[in-house]
């Protein structure tokens, strides 16, 4: 895998460890509790991060192979690209699209389960782009606009740290 991608995958796995030990030993049952503040349970951001990290990895794969039956051109760069979404990250609270948005009852397993294969999708697709100069793939998100498709995987890894302090207060003790 080139060093780009590399670095992404890197970066796409430690995040999603996070997430993972945020859940780590907690049961069901407290996934899948209501937290007493209200939104989301636990399970729910859980199905949230599968549905937004398949959506976009089909988005993206499409994308890609539009760029590279126009013609697109093979990765030279191997500079860091994790800094070049930084901007993208939001502060403060959002309102999901339905698309990506859980249903209202989530059982925790089938949100995990969701969770790892949605994962596995996304490294399917660095397999697959391994090699093309991702930077002239244009992608658009629903939030932040124009970007790259190296910005829109990177994304992916920030939406993970985004939402690891929720799932832990949703499943927190009461």
């Amino acid at each position: 895998m080139n060093r780009r991608l590399a670095e992404i995958s890197d970066f796409l796995d430690e995040s999603r460890a996070g997430v993972y030990a945020a859940i780590d030993g907690i049961g069901a049952e407290r996934l899948e509790r209501v937290p007493a503040s209200g939104g989301w349970t636990a399970a729910q951001v859980l199905q949230h991060l599968a549905l937004a990290e398949s959506k976009t990895s089909q988005y993206l794969a499409a994308r890609l192979g539009k760029a590279i039956a126009a013609g697109l051109g093979h990765e030279q760069d191997e500079s860091s690209v994790l800094a070049t979404a930084e901007g993208f990250v939001p502060a403060g609270p959002l309102t999901a699209p339905e698309v990506v948005t859980p249903a209202a009852a989530v059982a925790a397993g089938d949100a995990i389960a969701a969770l790892r294969a949605s994962h596995d999708e996304v490294r399917g697709l660095l397999r697959s782009a391994d090699g093309w100069a991702l930077a002239g793939v244009p992608t658009r998100h629903a939030l932040f606009g124009p970007m790259n498709m190296y910005q829109s995987l990177v994304l992916l890894g920030y939406h993970d740290r985004r939402h690891t302090p929720q799932i832990a207060r949703a499943a927190a003790v009461h």
